[in-house]
């Protein structure tokens, strides 16, 4: 396992600050409400970053994706501006499953439990 560097670890960690501010002031959409950006990865050349989102609703997954994708242009204007840089990682967006799997487990555990 590599461990990132911290100029890297920091950059992750700006964009998921300054990404989750944009989103709340700009995106007036009601099936955002309740997401969350759980982890941001960043590419070793810095071209691209993967943003994993999360919400409430498993079943509008794909809808949450798809307008976080229709609005990444936004976000990647309003993050290179907020972060002073010329050249800015292109932004993708995909739902976090790890943390459905996870529900998954403690809801099959807690069948086992009751049986």
């Amino acid at each position: 396992m590599t461990s990132k560097s911290p100029a890297k670890q920091r950059i992750q960690v700006d964009i998921q600050r300054l990404l989750t501010t944009v989103i709340q002031r700009d995106a007036n959409d009601p099936c955002l409400l309740g997401m969350v950006i759980t982890s941001v990865d960043v590419s070793r050349d810095n071209q691209s970053a993967v943003i994993k989102v999360h919400g409430m609703k498993r079943d509008e997954a794909d809808m949450v994706v798809d307008r976080l994708r229709c609005m990444s242009p936004h976000f990647e204007h309003s993050l290179r501006r907020s972060l002073g840089k010329k050249r800015f990682p292109k932004l993708t967006f995909s739902w976090d499953t790890a943390l459905d799997t996870g529900n998954d487990m403690v809801e099959l555990l807690n069948k086992l439990d009751r049986a």
